[in-house]
């Protein structure tokens, strides 16, 4: 690696740090600034899921846009690394999948709830009571199932790469021995929370969760100088070489 190409690296590792660690924050302000509906009966939920519709939305668009930022910034990271390696790679992909199950969570929370409750809202008391049990399907069971199974593909991905890291020496092995205790607990909580989960075990998970990306953004921006098992390039041996 030449010393434009080492310098053009170090760039990237630190632009995706910066990515990971905005992401994370602001992912977190806009659960925080997020409304719940209210009402004490279908139809009045149903109206006032109608009237949060706009800033809900918009702090959904906030959170998809974390989502791609924190997959840019770990893909970055699994380079960093060097994707030759299995556990690096493994991460990826579980972390990528993860991801997209989150993209799924986040546009039934934001989008398509929001949608049903406008179709049905005015309509007669009969199509209220069916949109408010759809809604209740898809946010009580469809939503909580797709955000537990993300929630453990990022576990096993923070796992797989904390896995990498304390193979290497330096920085990377203090920031993979604070990911192994970070990243594996996301994924204890929602298998022992099981279908129960509560506001306060979510609200744990994206703490935890928050943790470890501020480790990984802060290993990036670094420098992120990759151990002795990363960008590893095969030369010719002398024996090899023509004479």
């Amino acid at each position: 690696m030449t010393a434009r190409q080492e310098q053009e690296s170090d760039s990237t590792a630190r632009c995706a740090g910066i990515t990971i660690a905005l992401s994370a924050l602001a992912s977190i302000a806009a659960v925080a600034l997020d409304s719940s509906a209210s009402g004490s009966d279908p139809l009045a939920i149903l109206q006032s899921m109608v009237s949060l519709r706009g800033s809900h939305q918009l702090v959904h668009i906030v959170a998809m846009a974390c989502i791609g930022g924190l997959m840019f910034g770990f893909t970055v990271l699994s380079q960093r690394l060097d994707l030759r390696r299995a556990p690096v790679l493994a991460g990826l992909i579980a972390y990528a999948a993860g991801s997209m199950l989150m993209l799924v969570a986040t546009t039934i929370d934001g989008f398509i709830s929001t949608d049903v409750a406008a179709l049905f809202a005015t309509k007669s008391p009969e199509a209220v009571r069916v949109g408010y049990w759809m809604i209740q399907a898809l946010a009580g069971v469809a939503l909580t199932d797709i955000a537990r199974v993300a929630w453990v593909c990022q576990s096993l991905a923070a796992v797989a790469w904390s896995l990498a890291m304390v193979r290497d020496a330096g920085p990377a092995r203090n920031a993979g021995l604070a990911g192994l205790a970070t990243g594996v607990l996301p994924g204890v909580a929602v298998v022992a929370a099981g279908a129960h989960m509560t506001e306060t075990v979510v609200v744990g998970i994206l703490l935890v969760q928050a943790i470890w990306n501020l480790i990984a953004a802060a290993w990036l921006l670094r420098g992120a100088k990759p151990g002795k098992h990363a960008f590893r390039v095969d030369t010719p041996s002398a024996r090899t070489l023509p004479n």
